[in-house]
């Protein structure tokens, strides 16, 4: 092996002395050492010198850029520019224009004006066509299906366009593709927003595909061009309420954002200009042509603009929206009801739980049983047979397999088949319909006029399309079914009805209203054809009814009946009874549980209030057969559904509150109600009350009380939890009893904003206030409170923040004191550690080497041999059993600790023996100002 003479020459030989080798060892390394930090020092200096140059160079760079960027921003504008003037152009020339007769005819007269309408359509909302194949209608690729649709029938061309002459643009759908293929949805998504302009001159129909995308309007809004200032859209860089200052750079991006608005809406225009002059597709024009652009064409009535997508004057009709409608509808479904739904519907089929694949099988939660693999049929009437979970039931015939042992093989008696075989299920599955489900509509509840209402709506098909269309379609169809089959009976009815004054020419619409009226009142789910002894019943009945509503529209009482109902405190509706009584339907108050309970009082024909009965519920059947004369809008909110063994009436909230009281132990403090409304046969009533043996004023504040800020022990409040049951024998209250803590008192920080009740900023509270926003989860309510005796517990709670505050400053005061004596031993050890490394630096390096000390010491990264917490505790609890800690070593104070048990104040406790790292001998210094 080669040798370093040096290092020869440094070998100890013929008994040189170690010592000195050592020395001359040290110092070559000082030497060495001296000259690795030069190096470094000279390679430090050329990386900052060559990062140095590159900042000059990325200066220079970004300079002769921005220089560039300078020329070329303005000719990449004036290019812009002429790029969007060429397809301005192109597009009022008709270049990538295609334009396809669909329908040829005469054309309408030279001086029919052009209307342009402002909304957008779309084609599978406006014509529903292939909505039987595919439950999300047609597409782009069923454009062949539209123009069938749209030319088969003039009245459909009428709900699209219905002027002479003029133009409507469409689109085949707004849904989504969903394909599973990323990039086929995005190429179908692109097609089927694509824009189709209709157009139309007299029996001519013209379909059109321009280079441009319409979007969402032809024609501007009145307040599109201001509303692009708006500080709620756009001005996010100001302050609340600061206005937009004319010419800053915000002010600017803003206009150029409005500029392309104008310039969109002006190229739709030019589109429609060239078709004018380019194309006979509006011919024959008037003599003077006609110019779309101009205000003049508009004043004279060549051009006519509707503003049909202009919601800020749309006055509408007053009827409520279609959600509206279903919510109400829902809310009156019970048993002996029909009702159809679409239970493909994706908000149906997204309640689904799937399974993983191996111990858990996918299921639905509103299927029964859970194995059950097929749903309802869709578009036809099912029957509601029960009640359940806040819902009602339908019961259907399942079209699944299930697999079963012991099957018996066909033809062969006695003998079975071996193992499991599939066989089809002989008992129904069962499907909960809640009143929320918006897939679902109440068949006889629903008149033929509401369904076809809402489905030539053009704004509720428009947003309901998915969910409302398949079922609207199916309920129509199966009401002409119906009727169909009612013919004949509908038929002598209509001729009685003419006979007892009915008007020849709207016999048909009494007639759909009373035998609507008649199944109703009889819970009847058939079609009235075939049973003689039903038909003549209903016949009967319904001229009675025919006969009642004449003579009652004719009565001059009438007026005076409802003005005496309106005037009555809180009536929500003056109706009459099927025997033709007059009634005033009045909210029974107080009520925990709104939109539940009524007084009822009977009317005279004088205006006369008779006896009043309180805590009346009226059932759905009953409240469907009455005739309201007047109605406020709370009665078409009242929960006529709602099972009364599932809720109180005040006398007896009264009763179960007094009970609760009175087996409240000591002070009463409150009582609180929780009610599931989706488990309403559940409801709770929890009692608090001051079960600790002194009185608020008297009680102690205990050091518990003092860490538990803003909480009372459970020794002191003790809460009950009662379950309420109703049933024909009354109200009972059942004490809940196995659960050892009960629920806690303190559980809302929230306060009522009553002023007449005082602030528990204190105590909080276990209920949350009626003023409160409302969340999804169950909250308790207040059912009673003892005020005076909250303030008392508040006041005590009080004093326990105070002195927990208190406290608080104290133990902040001494973990200062107790932190600078740590910091003063840590000193002290960093000192001896710093001591150490010091002298073997000087045995290594010599002690000529003073420059190279403070580099070699950044390298040793010496840490915290004890942890500083530790040094906490040792002192903390000499100081909490007043031993001395100035003077005394680690050591004595670790025994001293250890004979504690090492429990110190606050959260320090080890609970073994801490590892003084060989500082036990380190002193504590005195503080110069403990």
């Amino acid at each position: 092996m080669p040798t370093d003479g040096t290092f020869d020459e440094l070998v100890t030989r013929g008994g040189r002395d170690a010592a000195e080798t050592k020395r001359a060892v040290a110092t070559r390394r000082a030497d060495l050492a001296r000259t690795m930090r030069s190096a470094q020092a000279r390679h430090e200096e050329l990386r900052e010198e060559l990062e140095r140059r590159r900042c000059e160079l990325e200066a220079d760079f970004a300079r002769q850029r921005a220089e560039l960027d300078a020329q070329i921003s303005p000719m990449k504008q004036q290019l812009a520019r002429m790029q969007e003037m060429m397809w301005t152009v192109d597009l009022y020339l008709g270049r990538d224009e295609h334009v396809e007769l669909i329908r040829d005819g005469a054309p309408a007269a030279a001086d029919t004006p052009i209307t342009i309408r402002q909304r957008v359509l779309v084609m599978a909302e406006e014509s529903l066509v292939l909505m039987d194949r595919r439950s999300t209608g047609m597409d782009a690729r069923d454009l062949d299906a539209f123009t069938e649709w749209i030319t088969a029938d003039p009245a459909n061309l009428d709900r699209v366009l219905p002027e002479q002459r003029g133009v409507v643009v469409l689109v085949p759908t707004r849904v989504r593709s969903d394909s599973g293929s990323a990039f086929e949805d995005e190429a179908r998504d692109a097609e089927n927003s694509r824009s189709w302009w209709l157009l139309r001159n007299g029996e001519k129909l013209y379909l059109l595909t321009a280079d441009i995308t319409v979007g969402d309007r032809v024609l501007p809004r009145r307040a599109e061009f201001v509303e692009v200032f708006d500080r709620r859209l756009f001005g996010f860089g100001r302050a609340a309420g600061e206005p937009l200052v004319p010419g800053s750079d915000e002010w600017m991006k803003l206009e150029r954002q409005a500029d392309a608005r104008r310039r969109h809406y002006m190229r739709i225009m030019l589109v429609l200009q060239g078709i004018v002059e380019r194309t006979p597709v509006w011919h024959p024009l008037p003599p003077a042509g006609v110019n779309l652009l101009t205000v003049e064409a508009q004043d004279s009535g060549t051009v006519v603009l509707i503003q049909d997508d202009e919601t800020s004057i749309q006055l509408g009709d007053g009827r409520e929206s279609f959600g509206q409608w279903q919510r109400r509808l829902n809310a009156k479904m019970r048993p002996g009801m029909r009702i159809i739904g679409d239970w493909h519907a994706s908000a149906f089929d997204d309640l689904r739980r799937d399974g993983d694949g191996r111990y858990r099988a996918a299921r639905h939660p509103r299927l029964h049983p859970r194995s059950v693999g097929c749903v309802p049929e869709s578009g036809v009437p099912h029957l509601i047979e029960d009640r359940r979970d806040g819902g009602v039931i339908v019961r259907y015939t399942r079209t699944d397999t299930v697999w079963k042992r012991d099957v018996p093989i066909p033809d062969r008696p006695g003998y079975v088949y071996g193992g499991e075989m599939p066989v089809t299920p002989s008992s129904r599955a069962s499907c909960l319909v809640l009143p929320t489900d918006s897939w679902v509509l109440p068949f006889d509840l629903a008149t033929r006029e509401e369904l076809q209402y809402y489905l030539n709506s053009r704004d509720d098909r428009s947003a309901h399309f998915l969910t409302m269309v398949p079922t609207l379609r199916s309920a129509i169809a199966a009401k002409d079914s119906e009727a169909q089959t009612e013919g004949p009976f509908r038929v002598l009815l209509a001729a009685q009805l003419i006979d007892a004054g009915a008007e020849p020419e709207t016999v048909d619409g009494v007639l759909d209203e009373l035998v609507h009226w008649w199944k109703l009142a009889n819970t009847w789910a058939k079609p009235l054809n075939g049973n003689p002894t039903h038909e003549g019943r209903a016949v009967r009945q319904i001229l009675a009814e025919y006969r009642s509503r004449r003579s009652h529209d004719a009565d001059p009482s009438t007026a005076t009946i409802i003005a005496a109902g309106r005037a009555v405190p809180g009536a929500v509706c003056v109706a009459r009874n099927r025997k033709g009584a007059w009634h005033v339907y009045a909210a029974s108050s107080p009520a925990h549980d709104p939109h539940v309970f009524l007084d009822i009082t009977p009317i005279d024909a004088d205006g006369t209030l008779g006896t009043t009965e309180r805590w009346q519920h009226l059932p759905v059947r009953s409240a469907t057969l009455l005739r309201p004369g007047w109605a406020h809008e709370d009665w078409e909110r009242w929960n006529f559904a709602a099972n009364p063994m599932h809720y109180l009436t005040g006398p007896e909230r009264e009763a179960v509150i007094a009970e609760a009281c009175a087996q409240s132990a000591a002070i009463a403090l409150c009582i609180t109600e929780t009610h599931d409304k989706r488990r309403p046969s559940s409801r709770q009533l929890i009692s608090y009350s001051w079960t600790n043996p002194l009185p608020p004023e008297e009680t102690p504040l205990r050091e518990q009380g003092l860490r538990k800020y803003r909480n009372i022990d459970d020794d002191l409040i003790t809460a009950r939890t009662f379950q309420i049951t109703k049933d024909r024998n009354g109200v009972h209250l059942t004490e809940e009893r196995g659960n050892r803590y009960g629920p806690s008192f303190v559980q809302y920080s929230a306060s009522p904003d009553d002023p007449s009740w005082p602030r528990f900023d204190k105590v909080g509270i276990p209920w949350w206030p009626e003023s409160a926003t409302r969340y999804g989860d169950v909250r308790a309510r207040l059912a009673w409170a003892d005020v005076d005796a909250l303030a008392r517990v508040d006041a005590w709670t009080g004093r326990v923040a105070a002195a927990a505050a208190k406290e608080r400053e104290r133990a902040q005061a001494e973990n200062a004191v107790v932190d600078q004596y740590v910091k003063a031993v840590s000193e002290v050890i960093r000192a001896e550690q710093t001591a150490t490394a010091r002298r073997r630096f000087d045995e290594d390096y010599g002690t000529g080497a003073e420059d190279l000390w403070q580099p070699h010491l950044e390298t040793l990264k010496l840490g915290d041999p004890i942890h500083p917490r530790n040094l906490w505790g040792l002192i903390s609890i000499a100081r909490a059993h007043d031993h001395p800690v100035e003077g005394q070593t680690l050591s004595v104070l670790d025994a001293h600790a250890r004979s504690h048990r090492y429990q110190a104040p606050g959260e320090w406790h080890p609970g073994r023996q801490i590892d003084l790292a060989g500082f036990g001998h380190v002193e504590v210094p005195c503080l110069v100002d403990p």
